[in-house]
């Protein structure tokens, strides 16, 4: 069995009437088996149109499963104080149906920001997979250690899963040697940088901070692709995998 996995930061709602039809355009054209999205917002004034910006998209891309997990309260917006709610999490979108989801905070290493993952379990004719979608710390030494957690989570709960996301490692070599013994990994495939900064970025070249790594012993890439197609900050990364016997 294979299934198409994209992983994408959504950014929000920044510029988001620009990017809302080419995000959507994107999303139907790729039909992936499984979208995993990062920074999708909650956004108190319009709450009357949409629960979530998940379920926004949803309405136009429309999955059977759907799940909307929240991780950080803003309290700015373009640099300035607001004065409604207004948060931002993790979303799944599947063609599978979605059995439990949880969303788990990680601590702080550098930044006093709330950073963690978002687990997934799908339901699909291989029986059970377990999905992570991860938004770790923005700092070298606070991504690394969020994903030494995010691994050491896995294997206390004797789970083999596919891991998507944010990874905010700039340094590959960080990630391969935390995690490439037992994990394959998208970069390794095919190199690709998946950020390209805006006005609001710290980083003001474009680098790598997306990535999919897969458990070996359970799963296998086929192909991976990362496209510069305006949509977000981030690039999309797309994987077909497969499913081993």
């Amino acid at each position: 069995m294979k299934i198409k996995i994209l992983t994408i930061n959504i950014c929000r709602y920044y510029e988001w009437e620009k990017r809302k039809k080419k995000i959507i355009s994107f999303l139907k054209k790729e039909n992936a088996d499984i979208i995993f999205l990062q920074e999708v917002a909650y956004d108190e004034r319009l709450k009357d149109k949409w629960e979530n910006q998940v379920e926004e998209i949803n309405k136009k891309v429309k999955y059977p499963s759907s799940k909307f997990g929240k991780l950080m309260e803003m309290n700015k917006w373009h640099n300035k104080p607001v004065d409604w709610v207004i948060f931002y999490g993790f979303g799944i979108l599947s063609k599978y149906p979605i059995k439990c989801s949880e969303v788990i905070i990680l601590p702080p290493v550098e930044k006093n920001k709330k950073s963690g993952f978002m687990h997934i379990v799908i339901e699909t004719p291989k029986g059970n997979i377990n999905l992570i979608n991860v938004h770790f710390e923005n700092t070298n030494k606070g991504s690394k250690e969020h994903l030494k957690q995010t691994l050491n989570w896995c294997k206390e709960k004797k789970i083999k899963s596919i891991i998507a996301g944010d990874f905010n490692m700039k340094i590959v070599r960080d990630l391969k040697e935390i995690a490439e013994k037992d994990y394959e990994i998208s970069y390794s495939i095919k190199p690709y940088k998946s950020f390209m900064p805006n006005d609001f970025s710290h980083d003001k070249v474009p680098v790598t901070l997306d990535y999919i790594i897969i458990d070996k012993e359970k799963f296998k890439f086929i192909s991976v692709e990362c496209t510069n197609n305006h949509i977000s900050d981030h690039n999309p990364v797309v994987a077909e995998i497969k499913i081993k016997e």
